[in-house]
């Protein structure tokens, strides 16, 4: 029996060896396909051609030895400092995309390691890094590596160390490298070998064995095992014969094994490599005996024939595999066989097409491949989307379009049709995902007539590229005459009506113009208007009343219409904005009693960036122009920078230079993209437009600079700094240019040498192509050479600044050069080339009111003070890429630019630059406002109080005290410089972001930090409803609403975001439900709130976009608006997205987009985390993925509604604040701080802490209220009994409990299992109190325990988790919690509330409304007597009791007594001829209510509710009313109490004394302290005095009673001079256990008795008056 277990277990065993070695025989995919796609991918070393910046270096050791190749030579810091950062700047004309860094450190030192830190600059934007990557603790001897996921294009690289260790010691030596690769993926040059592998028929040595077509799916992952069996019996080798479709030129091949790095059997392959042409019958040996093996260098061999030879059959043969172990059997992952392209084409007499002319906006070398006969070449555009026309050179009846793309992924395209070449119609698209069969993907035509053919390559789902093999058309000739293709008709400017001079008139109408748009009609009769110039030469405007009009005169148009707006906005409370005008005019003329004059001593008042031009106004027609002119002048604005029409300068101009008219579209951008195209960061992208944009963009430039120009403004033209196509050098050999590199993964264009005589002659070509198109109407030209990381070719700045405009200046001697101050730009060697005519130059201080450059004290940045001493316009950017949200920084610049302007010599002027405007209407208008004063040269600072007051009463047309305070806390949180400077622009939405876990933004510079209170703002929310039924007719209340309610719905999805990660991570599917199912319900909110304002509405955007195609023909209709859906989603294609970091820069907060955008990839990533918490496969998307479903939207044509939804936004917000408040976020029990002790006086220390670091370590950070910093054990590791954190207590208290907080981001030292111990002794002794386990999430976390008295609480890390091998411990926060204390119900404001309403004349209003106030009445008065009322009731009672008031509706019949009030009034005159004697925050409310109540009593037109609210105030007001008391008492005690030497008493009872004393110091401090505050202040500094102890001989407590060592009773008043002794040992000449004085405190209560008398003598009459009316 056992013989027989024995055999079977063998048989068993034997089984088991067998499949063993099957397995590791054959060649099984080991590794990811990232990690073997990377493994063949052809990387070249950018280091070495990099410009290296270190901190210093030792002799010998300098930062050449970083990149000479040699792992034994060092680059060494000359120092210890720490952290160390070494940068590099890469090739500026660099197009290769970063795929890996590896950084090599001296070998020989394994004890030694650093932390480092990857970080990258995009275009080189320095000063806002993208971290990469984090590495701590990495030792010497192995080399950092770092791949990314996605390959970047990037500027510079940062390299930073920190926190040397030696042995878990902080280390002492020096900062050094050994070397530094920066690999980037070799460009793929567009090559006439194609691969024809992929149309073989395939055999092999094992038949039918393996999945062929993994030969030939340019799948490195996937292998073809090819025979079931080893090598060891296949004597003959392992072949496999590949039989082409037909015989082509063969040039090379390439034969690829399985990626194993490292390969622990040591495979090494040999093999043949065989060929046939076709009339061969004996194979020829191409080549023999080549070796292969598994790993990254070898896997893969590329073999290259020593001349072209046609082959119509290849036999690969692998004659030997050595290994290891075991009988390898045979695979191959890939064959690839490459032929001459341009010769394997056949003759291809059916197709109309076949080498007809083509022309293509995407790669036009090897065009012709498309239709050349062959279906395998392909051609490779350098970017999707991009067209291909083919000229049929004759009219077709079309039969049928056949389109061949590679069968690897899928195309997607669309195909048009023209007969003139210039108007397309759209025949068919392809939508699908289906790959392309061997017979292409067949389009029937039905007879259509065409010459030209597009295909328009939108998509390609393995590539960046479009990708087409052949196209092919079938038909036959119509016979009809071939049209020609329309000139673009743009009429000359000379002699047309635009071309005229501005008379005085032309003013005058121009701003009646304004009013009738404005205001209407019927009022342009109460103005009248005069042109003056000003006496001291400056701009200025006055208004005065003449003839019975308001007479306004200024010096010009803009003067003018700034004069009227000031009389609008200050005399008949109007609001003319942006967004959401109020223009509710009086009855009749207000008048002006005297004259108002303002002036301004700043010429300039500039307005745009150049990204305003395609953020906002891309698709602006004549209305939306227009309206933005009248809102300018309004607000002073003079100097406009405008580019429209400048597509028809550089037609015009490229024509000059010989391209084409069609070549010339192909290098203009598309309307959303022209502003970059200016900035020579692009060309081309979301083109060409059609030719109708020429005629109707030129005409719409000349009417805007026409009335441009009668106002008085100039606008800014463009400056010709050098930019060219980068195929200039095809027209003009000659011409030198300097390559530029790539802009966001776009192609720049080239730029001209400026000391060459190509730039000269180039720029006097430009200005005269631009004079052609809009005359002499402008001195102002906008230009910024080499912008954002452009290359210099090392050209001198000076020398750049110098040609640019002297260039300038030869064609209008006149010229401005307007300059951006931008990221470095202007540098001083820039500004030193302006010396020949600085006054000729202006620099925009582009984000002065952040982050100003004008006081630069560092002459090497900026020029130093002022720009070098250049002309200089202070500017407010603000808004980044036309993300939403409330954002601004207005006390910066409200203070800031009379700073400037008292400091500054040469400020000339104030401008707005934001990226995208249309947003944040408040600061415009308060901005514009900050130049214009009585004095132009005495500027102050403008009352924000009293300007808020006015600005929410004109914009929401009507006073309203709610919506008051709405604004002033919308300017302490969203509008406070001190809670909004991070990042670029506002806080980003969550919902706006590609989904996962952890988002620090939606897009690559912003930032989703909110830093103000969110709860605050949703107190906003609720004053400005308040009184919506008094607003709600003002446009910019609803606009003003609708933003305020979303940025709430915004800063409440962040909280669910993190809930819903959170839930997550701790595998919680329910909670994971529950709070991704709310965070998308928030989502959903966005939508309607945003769906209420036309401004919100991603139709509004799209529909202008169609609007300027109406012209136009269906290509360019569908051109234009991919161009409005891509800027706000992808921004460009799949490279710009994901590899330039453009993704989602311009979101928006829109209706439309938010639903069918932002959502559907929420929910898509939503629905894959539940799959994966329920333990299914689950999808994680890459970044190609988001791409693939974000672009297919962007490519979408379906409709989105212009009109707003109608939701009554007062439901809304009341829904919005009542559910989604971020108060109602339900929280998790650990979250609860309700219980947390103080923070004040605990102390953290710990078992083991890393130091030195400003942000990770100390154990104080847990203490320190701020989630960024955290403790951290040693990183060097720590024995887990130092892997503790200990808390000291400032006293023995009773504790209950801990909460911790994890680190928010990484995992290393995340506590899973705990113990807790506590120690009642100051830690002398402890003992274990609670045991338990956390899950790994980074919510958190709690434990309870019994209720103890401690001095001390102790969490060791039992179990953590670990990145490696050592053992950590860490956390952010950490609280201990105690037993909640009895509750202490205040009903103070409730017993208030209830005596001022209850005696209220109820019968004045309407019984319903009556009604409800009697109801809360009662209410309340059951809860003032309830002894067991919660502070809950409390308030509800005391809420009810606000909205019954708020609710009381006067009978309409019912006459406005005002009795009372007139008494009351009289009362409270004596108050005011002594009011300096009460405190300053009693009188002031006084004088509030008091200066109210008048205005009420006198107010002819005030409700009954008024009246009673004013009485009720007023009597409020004087009862409050609290006399300054006397602190003479206090002061004295003060003093003596600081006396005492403190030395001789013990610890804990002198720190009671100063507590005390500091406290009552405080008092003393506090002007609005009263009489309580006074007596409380010196009965504790009393009684901390009497209760000093002692210290015995020892120095230890003397546990004498401090009663007894007094010789005072408790309630004695100390006093008297200490001269060492005990407390209460006076001098002789006191007298001992002297009585407390009484009253010795003037507080001034015998005031409060008269007020009482005085509040009861009034109440008698109220009573007795309404008594009267009763009896009548």
């Amino acid at each position: 029996m056992k013989k027989k277990r024995y055999k079977k277990l063998q048989s068993v065993l034997a089984c088991v060896f067998a499949f063993v070695l099957l397995v590791t025989s054959v060649q099984t995919p080991t590794l990811s396909a990232a990690e073997k796609k990377e493994g063949t991918a052809k990387l070249v070393n950018l280091a070495p051609e990099s410009e290296i910046t270190v901190p210093s270096s030792e002799a010998g050791k300098g930062k050449e030895h970083l990149v000479d190749g040699d792992d034994t030579t060092l680059w060494v810091q000359n120092g210890g400092t720490w952290p160390s950062e070494v940068s590099f700047k890469l090739p500026a004309d660099n197009t290769r995309k970063i795929k890996k860094v590896i950084v090599k450190f001296e070998k020989g030192h394994t004890p030694w390691s650093v932390d480092i830190k990857l970080s990258h600059a995009l275009n080189n934007v320095t000063s806002d890094l993208v971290v990469d990557n984090t590495k701590t603790n990495h030792g010497f001897d192995n080399a950092y590596e770092f791949v990314y996921e996605t390959p970047l294009n990037f500027t510079h690289l940062y390299i930073t160390l920190s926190n040397p260790m030696n042995e878990g010691q902080s280390g002492q030596f020096w900062p050094g490298i050994a070397e530094v690769e920066i690999l980037a993926e070799e460009n793929s040059e567009e090559s006439d070998l194609v691969n024809v592998a992929p149309n073989a028929t395939i055999t092999s040595v094992g038949g039918n064995a393996g999945e062929k077509g993994n030969l030939v799916d340019n799948n490195y992952d996937t292998l073809y095992v090819y025979n079931n069996g080893g090598m060891s019996s296949l004597p003959n080798g392992a072949w496999i014969e590949m039989e082409l479709d037909r015989e082509y030129p063969v040039k090379s091949m390439e034969a690829a094994f399985e990626l194993t790095d490292p390969d622990t059997n040591g495979f090494e392959f040999t093999f043949d490599v065989l060929g046939k042409d076709k009339d061969d019958t004996e194979w020829q040996t191409l080549f023999a005996g080549v070796k292969a093996t598994r790993l990254k260098d070898g896997h893969i061999q590329e073999l290259t024939l020593d001349a072209v030879k046609n082959l119509k059959s290849v036999r690969i043969n692998v004659t030997n595999i050595s290994s290891k172990g075991g009988d390898p059997w045979p695979a191959l992952a890939e064959f690839k066989i490459f032929a001459d392209g341009s010769g394997s084409a056949v003759e291809d007499t059916e197709s109309i097409a076949y080498k007809k002319p083509v022309h293509t906006n995407a790669g036009q070398n090897t065009i012709n491949r498309v239709n050349d006969g062959s279906t395998t070449n392909v051609w490779t555009g350098d970017k999707y989307p991009a067209y291909i026309d083919i000229d049929l050179e004759k009219n077709y009846k079309l039969d049928e379009i056949q389109v061949f793309t590679p069968a690897n992924g899928y195309s997607q395209y669309s195909i048009y049709t023209s007969l003139n070449g210039r108007d397309f119609e759209k025949l068919a698209e392809k939508t699908s995902k289906e790959s392309c069969p061997k017979d292409g993907e067949k389009y029937e035509a039905k007879g259509k007539e065409a010459r030209i053919v597009r295909v328009y390559v939108e998509y390609q789902s393995t590539s960046a590229k479009s990708l087409i093999n052949e196209i092919r058309v079938l038909g036959k000739e119509s016979g009809t005459e071939v049209q020609k293709t329309p000139e673009v008709q743009v009429p000359k400017f000379e002699g047309s009506k635009y071309d005229v001079q501005i008379t005085t008139q032309d003013t005058i109408d121009e701003v009646k113009g304004i009013i009738e748009r404005r205001i209407g009609a019927q009022y342009k009769d109460w103005f009248s208007l005069e042109v003056a110039d000003g006496a001291n030469g400056y701009d200025y405007f006055e208004l005065s009343q003449k003839d019975g009009k308001i007479h306004i005169k200024g010096n010009d148009g803009v003067s003018l219409a700034t004069g009227l707006n000031h009389y609008l906005k200050y005399y008949c409370n109007v609001n003319i904005s942006q967004v959401g005008d109020q223009v509710k005019m009086p009855k009749e003329i207000v008048p002006i009693k005297e004259t108002v004059h303002k002036e301004t001593k700043f010429p300039v008042r500039y307005s745009y960036n150049y990204c305003t031009l395609s953020y906002s106004m891309a698709f602006w027609g004549e209305k939306e122009w227009r309206n933005e002119l009248d809102w300018l002048a309004l607000n002073g604005v003079n100097v406009v920078l405008d580019a429209t029409a400048q597509e028809e300068v550089w037609r015009r101009f490229l024509g000059e230079l010989g391209y084409s008219h069609q070549e010339a579209k192909d290098f203009i951008a598309g309307p959303a993209y022209y502003a970059w195209a200016y900035m020579a960061n692009l060309s081309g992208f979301g083109g060409p437009v059609h030719d109708s944009w020429f005629t109707e963009r030129t005409e719409l430039a000349r009417k805007n600079q026409l009335i441009m120009r009668k106002l008085g403004m100039q606008p800014v033209l463009q400056g010709y700094s050098g930019m060219v196509p980068v195929d200039i050098n095809e027209k003009d050999p000659s011409a030198q240019v300097i390559k530029q590199g790539v802009w966001c993964s776009f192609q720049r264009p080239s730029m001209l040498r400026t000391d060459s005589e190509t730039f000269v002659k180039y720029a006097d070509l430009f200005y005269k192509a631009q004079k052609e198109v809009y005359g002499d109407v402008s001195d102002y030209y906008a230009t910024d050479p080499f912008h954002e990381g452009g290359n210099t070719g090392n050209m001198s700045p000076t020398v750049i600044a110098q040609r640019v405009l002297s260039e300038m200046m030869k064609a209008d001697k006149e010229g401005v050069w307007i300059i951006q101050s931008w990221q470095g730009n202007p540098t001083t060697a820039l500004l030193q080339g302006l010396d020949a005519a600085r006054d000729h130059a202006l620099v925009l201080d582009l984000y002065a009111e952040k982050t100003p450059h004008w006081n630069e004290t560092n002459p090497g940045a900026y020029g130093g003070g002022e720009f070098l001493e250049t002309p200089w316009v202070y500017c407010m950017l603000n808004n980044f890429g036309g993300r939403l949200g409330l954002h601004g920084h207005i006390e910066n610049f409200v203070n800031g630019i009379p700073d400037a302007a008292a400091k500054a010599d040469h400020m000339v002027g104030i401008g707005i630059t934001p990226e995208a405007s249309v947003n944040n209407p408040v600061l415009y208008d308060l901005f514009f406002e900050t130049i214009w004063a009585e004095n132009g040269k005495n500027l102050s600072v403008i009352d924000l109080d009293q300007w808020f007051k006015n600005y929410v009463t004109r914009r929401y047309g009507a006073e309203s005290a709610s919506a008051y305070e709405a604004m002033q806390i919308l300017n302490d949180t969203v509008y406070n410089p001190a809670l909004n400077m991070k990042g670029q622009g506002a806080p980003e939405s969550v919902v706006n972001a590609r989904p996962k876990l952890d988002i620090g933004a939606a897009s690559t510079w912003g930032n989703a930090v909110i830093d103000y209170e969110k709860a605050d703002l949703e107190k906003a929310a609720s004053l400005l409803l308040k009184d919506y039924d008094k607003l709600k007719d003002s446009a910019g209340y609803q606009y003003d609403l609708a933003n305020v309610l979303e940025q709430i719905l915004s800063n409440t999805a962040q909280e669910y975001q993190k809930k819903m990660s959170n839930a997550f991570r701790e595998k919680d599917s329910a909670k994971f439900e529950e709070m991704s199912a709310r965070f998308l319900e928030i989502v959903g909110k966005v939508e309607e709130v945003t769906g209420t304002q036309e401004e919100f509405m991603l139709g509004t955007w799209l529909e202008s976009a169609k609007a300027l195609a109406k012209n136009a023909d269906d290509f360019t209709k569908e051109l234009y608006e991919l161009n409005a859906r891509g800027l706000i989603t992808t921004w460009g294609s799949i490279e710009q997205a994901n590899n330039g970091g453009l993704i989602d820069y311009s979101n928006r907060q829109w209706a439309g987009l938010t639903n069918d955008y932002y959502k559907p990839r929420w929910e898509k990533w939503i629905a894959e985390r539940k799959k994966e918490l329920a333990g299914e496969a689950a999808k994680n998307y890459s970044a190609e993925d988001w791409f693939e479903m974000e672009w297919q939207w962007a490519r979408s044509n379906n409709v989105y509604s212009t009109e707003a939804n109608g939701k009554d936004l007062q439901k809304l917000g009341t829904e919005i604040l009542e559910k989604y408040s971020v108060t109602q976020i339900p929280k998790d029990p650990a979250e609860n701080a309700e219980f947390d002790l103080p923070l004040e006086g605990m102390i953290a220390t710990a078992g083991s802490e890393q130091p030195n670091n400003a942000t990770e370590g100390q154990a104080k950070f847990v203490l320190d209220n701020n989630t960024g910093t955290m403790w951290h054990s040693a990183w060097s590791g720590a024995t887990r009994d130092k892997l503790w954190i200990d808390i000291q207590l400032p006293e023995k208290q009773v504790v209950n409990g801990v909460r911790l907080l994890p680190r928010l981001s990484g995992t290393n030292g995340l506590i899973t299992k705990y113990r807790i111990e506590v120690s009642d002794d100051h830690g002398q002794t402890y003992k274990e109190v609670i045991t338990g386990t956390w899950s790994s999430g980074n919510s958190w976390k709690m434990a309870s325990f019994v209720e103890m008295e401690a001095t001390n609480v102790r969490i060791y890390a039992v179990e953590s988790l670990s990145t490696d091998s050592n053992n950590y411990a860490s956390a952010a926060e950490i609280r201990i919690t105690a037993p909640k204390k009895a509750e202490e119900v205040n009903k103070t404001e409730l017993q208030e509330a209830y005596e001022r309403f209850v005696n209220m004349d109820l019968s004045i209003y309407t019984e319903q409304s009556r009604k409800v106030m009697e109801d809360a009445l009662a209410n309340a008065k059951i809860v003032l007597e309830a002894e067991d009322a919660t502070q809950d009731d409390v308030n509800t009672a005391l809420e009810n009791l606000r909205k019954a008031e708020e609710s009381l509706e006067q009978n309409p019949e019912t006459s406005v007594k005002k009795e009372n009030l007139k008494k009351q009034l009289d009362a409270a005159k004596q108050y005011v001829e002594n009011i300096d004697s009460y405190t300053p925050v009693t009188r002031e409310a006084f004088m509030k209510a008091y200066e109210r109540a008048q205005q009420v009593y006198e107010d002819e037109k005030a409700t009954q509710k008024a009246v009673d609210e004013a009485f009720l105030q007023l009597q409020k007001a004087t009862f409050d009313l609290r006399q300054i008391p006397s602190k003479e008492k206090l002061e004295e005690l003060i003093k003596e109490t600081e006396a005492i030497d403190f030395s001789l008493y013990t610890e804990a009872s002198v720190k009671e004394v100063k507590a005390a004393l500091a406290a009552a110091k405080k008092v003393v401090a506090d002007e609005n302290a009263v009489s309580k505050d006074v007596r409380s202040a010196v009965e504790k500094l009393e009684v901390a005095v009497q209760n000093l102890e002692e210290k015995s001989q020892d120095g230890t407590n003397s546990g004498t009673n401090s009663e007894t060592n007094s010789g005072t009773t408790s309630g004695t008043t100390f006093s008297g001079t200490v001269t060492g002794g005990k407390p209460g040992e006076v001098n002789q000449n006191q007298a001992q256990n002297k009585k407390p004085e009484q009253s010795s405190v003037k507080t001034g209560d015998q005031a409060s008795v008269v007020l009482w008398l005085v509040l009861a003598a009034s109440m008698l009459v109220v009573l007795s008056g309404r008594k009267r009316r009763v009896d009548r």
